[in-house]
């Protein structure tokens, strides 16, 4: 229950910045800042639009604690993936080598019943 609660509230807190993104564009598309405050608004403005990229990442529904799991996860597969090629590589290689082996003792009595 606590984790539903958790994404609810990070659903609405990205929801609202985007909001509040969308209100200062409708603001500054009717009201001129004056030249005093310009550079002071202007930060703001790039602070809050540089987060927008997170916030529209947790509006569709990923949050990036479930990336990174998925991230490290993937990694596991991986490593997992790689001993098992080295392990299907060193069987290959058993059985390569019993087959030589039955091979030479078939030809070697072969060779003895002559």
């Amino acid at each position: 229950m606590t984790n539903d609660k958790k994404e609810i509230r990070h659903y609405l807190g990205a929801a609202g910045i985007f909001i509040l993104i969308v209100a200062l564009l409708l603001f500054l598309s009717f009201i001129e800042i004056p030249p005093v405050n310009k550079d002071l608004f202007v930060a703001i403005v790039g602070t809050l639009v540089s987060s927008l990229g997170m916030v529209v990442y947790t509006i569709i529904g990923q949050q990036p604690d479930e990336v990174n799991k998925l991230q490290k996860k993937n990694e596991s597969l991986s490593s997992i993936n790689n001993q098992m090629e080295v392990r299907n590589d060193q069987l290959e290689q058993m059985i390569i080598n019993m087959q030589k082996e039955v091979i030479e003792k078939l030809t070697e009595l072969k060779g003895n019943k002559k």
